[in-house]
């Protein structure tokens, strides 16, 4: 493939750094000899000198080991002035090398050395041909005086072949004559490819060639060049010849349309590559035409008018289009081996059928089509039954890649309308470009360090052209549109049964997440995904987990209760001694921590039945603790709360009575009246503790032992939480934040809860039925990019530092996934 050298011309000339004066202007393009295909026209030596030098992208490119020889034969050009730059040509020579020559357009003398450098120069005459050979710091180059213009090239014969060239008044390729004159001005440079004639000087740039590039790319190109520190741009026509093959000759002959499939592929893709057709029946001449080996084709997909391709990780998600649905429907049924149900969305299992691959080769390869599931006037298929999961899933809750960073990127950068659009991260780059025509530049790119980089293509044909587009730039969240962005899924080996929550990582002061199946497997998962460990327990745990650093020294710990062991964990999944104590009968309630001083000296509170067991960091039983035995059983988890310098102990009773004590257990507020208490917890407001009943009362105490209630009418399985300014209330599907009331779909609601994140309140809740998140700010206001699909309760953090605040929730009924707030 002949592209190669849209990136690598550029990165190669980072290190030229002169200053230049303007003078007369001189048509140079003659000269340049007719064996070179590859011309770097530059309008503004000064600006690409300096967009060159600050370019970030093309900082990356040069540190390629790939391209160092490129870079070191072009190293002259660091010691010339050229006022108004020139046209620099590249050509093969022998014995497997490659050469330059660089024809200014002024008349002034080019080579200026510095007085200081290390460097000899030898005038050398061979018949008429006269020349000067320099050795600068240990590397040649050669220039010679030939129609008024100082010559520079990087070999004596690079030099003579443009002598030669006037000698024999060999005329210059029409095609560069005519890129030459609509080549834009503003732009400091152009880049010109004869496609035809380059593809062994492109080996031997870089040394080998593609096993997925080798078919022709297109017959010529010419490109602008647009450089910003961040962005690289190069945007121009691509010209093909019909009656030759290529891969952009696929679209002859075809028109573009409006790109809908980014609207239907899942958010949080690699890569992403979208082809449409206003002729599918010409793309199949196109294909016979060029790829006569495909094999059998079929009419059934002549309805076809945009095909989509999604791939994240080794995933890949096919999209295609249609106006008319008939034929291809019955093409599946004819193919389908079973189907099931997900999420009122038929899947169907497809038996092994290669029509699909042949119709749209080259476009579609190494694709296993073996589940299908038909989206509005789409189909969709997946190698993988996941796949279409995740397609699902991603459409019901709105989580679709045109909403996704990636997009936001580059959607002010392209035209609405495309025959070719691409898209990929540093993960997809390399199978993006491979799908579109350009994989000769994947083992550029896949040493190039891209990590914070996007690549985009646009190609556009119209009227005999291919207008074309492409991209590279820093992927930037700032100023895009808000909402969340599905950063993975991970799938358990069973169905969970405590829902996901985040805990520190004292290594990268970041945050993992601790889940457990119904197999009672507890798992450790890192914030990019992946599994660390599992441990089996003998039970499921009870309530949540608490995060504990025993040694204070920054590590922590995992504590919780299950239905008859106390275990503390350590991040390795080993226990930590003394700890782990069993209680006989078991029927424990979730474990309570608290630490009064917040100086990690923890009480650790373990309640079976009306008994209380509190323990210090060592394990052992705090002997100043004297409420060891409840008036009756003890529901939930006791709690801990600060007013003013006070602290308060609070117990839940089976009998009603709510017990709140001081540190050592003595009653601090004596309260004789009993409550019907609901499943929610004690909460502190606005000073006062507050708890709810069965009933719909809400009950208020004050620290004096005021009591006062209020009858809010809710229902017996309404859910609340507070925050000493904040009071929220989830009542059928009314949802109250502050007293603002939301109105939400019926279905069965969660608790609210409410986080703190970057001084910002979020509340969220869940519809465990319809199987939707909700987000709301302190003032009810919805998050952007809300509700999400889930099928639990949240937790929330930020899990890795970036001020952008993720949430963990169940995803399938054995997996989890994690969004992110933009």
């Amino acid at each position: 493939m002949k592209v190669k050298l849209l990136l690598t011309i550029l990165g190669s000339i980072l290190f030229i750094n002169c200053s230049t004066e303007k003078d007369t202007t001189t048509s140079s393009l003659a000269l340049l000899p007719g064996n070179v295909p590859v011309i770097v026209k530059i309008n503004d030596m000064d600006t690409f000198l300096s967009e060159i030098d600050g370019n970030e992208i093309l900082q990356q490119i040069r540190n390629s080991k790939d391209i160092s020889p490129l870079i070191d034969m072009l190293k002259p050009l660091g010691y010339m002035k050229s006022p108004l730059g020139g046209y620099l040509g590249l050509m093969e020579e022998g014995n497997n090398s490659f050469g330059f020559v660089y024809i200014p357009v002024d008349s002034i003398p080019q080579v200026a050395l510095d007085s200081t450098l290390n460097k000899s120069v030898e005038s050398i005459s061979k018949g008429d041909f006269k020349f000067i050979r320099y050795e600068v710091d240990g590397s040649a180059f050669y220039s010679s005086v030939i129609q008024n213009k100082e010559v520079v090239g990087s070999s004596e014969a690079a030099i003579e072949s443009v002598w030669k060239h006037v000698e024999n008044e060999t005329p210059v390729k029409g095609q560069f004559l005519k890129f030459d004159k609509i080549g834009n001005p503003a732009k400091s440079a152009q880049i010109w490819l004869d496609l035809n004639n380059g593809r062994n000087l492109l080996n031997r740039v870089f040394g080998e060639e593609s096993e997925t590039g080798k078919e022709k790319y297109s017959d010529w190109l010419s490109l602008d060049v647009s450089l910003e520190k961040d962005v690289l741009l190069l945007n121009g026509l691509a010209i093909v010849n019909d009656s030759l093959p290529s891969f952009l000759g696929l679209f002859s002959n075809t028109g573009p349309l409006s790109n809908k499939t980014n609207t239907l592929a899942p958010n949080g893709l690699d890569s992403f590559i979208s082809f449409t057709f206003t002729d599918f029946k010409n793309f199949s001449k196109n294909q016979k035409r060029f790829f006569d080996d495909t094999g059998t084709r079929d009419s059934l997909f002549t309805a076809v008018e945009e095909i989509g391709i999604g791939q994240m990780d080794t995933n890949r998600v096919l999209l295609l289009k249609a106006y008319g649905t008939a034929n291809i429907s019955d093409y599946i049924q004819s193919i389908q081996t079973s189907s099931m149900e997900y999420q009122g969305s038929e899947i169907t299992e497809l038996g092994k059928d290669s029509l699909l691959r042949q119709s749209f080769y080259p476009l579609v390869q190494d694709f296993e089509p073996n589940f299908a599931c038909v989206m509005e006037n789409t189909f969709v298929f997946s190698g993988t039954r996941e796949g279409l999961e995740r397609f699902i899933d991603s459409n019901k809750s709105g989580q679709t890649f045109d909403k996704s960073l990636l997009f936001e990127n580059i959607k002010d950068l392209i035209t609405e309308e495309s025959t070719l659009l691409s898209v990929a991260n540093s993960k997809g780059i390399e199978g993006n470009l491979n799908r579109t025509g350009l994989g000769s530049l994947s083992h550029l790119f896949k040493n190039t360090d891209l990590t914070e980089f996007l690549f985009s293509s646009q190609i556009v044909s119209d009227a005999g052209f291919l207008h074309t587009n492409y991209l590279i730039k820093k992927i930037n969240a700032t100023g895009t549109k808000s909402g969340t962005l599905e950063m993975f899924k991970v799938q358990l080996d069973s169905d969970i049964y405590l829902n996901p929550q985040f805990f520190t990582n004292h290594r990268t002061q970041g945050k993992d997440i601790v889940v457990q199946d119904q197999d009672n497997v507890l798992y450790l998962i890192t914030n990019k995904g992946k599994v660390i460990w599992k441990k089996e327990l003998e039970s499921a745990v009870q309530g949540k987990i608490h995060e504990v650093d025993i040694y204070r020294n920054g590590k922590y710990q995992l504590a919780f209760t299950t239905n008859n062991r106390f275990y503390i964990i350590d991040r390795n999944g080993k226990e930590v001694a003394p700890f782990t104590f069993k209680y006989d009968g078991g029927n424990l309630n979730p474990l309570a921590v608290f630490d009064y001083s917040n100086n990690k000296n923890y009480r650790f509170v373990v309640t079976q039945g009306a008994k209380v067991f509190m323990y210090n960091n060592e394990g052992k039983i705090v002997s100043g603790f004297k409420y060891t035995n409840a008036e009756d059983t003890i529901t939930g988890a006791p709690q801990h709360f600060v007013i003013g310098t006070k602290d308060y102990l609070v117990f839940k009773l089976a009998n009603g009575l709510l017990k709140i004590l001081d540190r050592v257990g003595n009653d601090r507020i004596k309260i004789k009246e009993k409550i019907s208490f609901s499943e929610n917890e004690v909460k502190v407001h606005q000073n006062k503790f507050i708890v709810t009943s069965k009933d719909g009362l809400l009950h208020e105490i004050e620290p004096t032992g005021k009591i006062g209630k209020s009858n809010l009418q809710l229902n017996a399985d309404h859910g609340f939480d507070a925050t000493s300014r904040t009071l929220v209330i989830m009542n059928d599907n009314i949802l109250s934040i502050r007293g603002k009331e939301v109105t939400l779909d019926l279905g069965v609601y969660t608790k609210p809860t409410i986080f703190y994140l970057n001084d910002k309140i979020y509340i969220s809740v869940t519809d465990i039925q319809n199987l939707k998140t909700y987000m709301f700010d302190s003032q009810a206001e919805p998050i952007a990019g809300f509700p999400i699909y889930g099928a639990s309760a949240i937790d929330m953090t930020d899990m890795d530092n970036d001020k952008k605040p993720e949430l963990v929730l169940k995803d399938q009924d054995n997996s989890i996934i994690v969004y992110k707030i933009q």
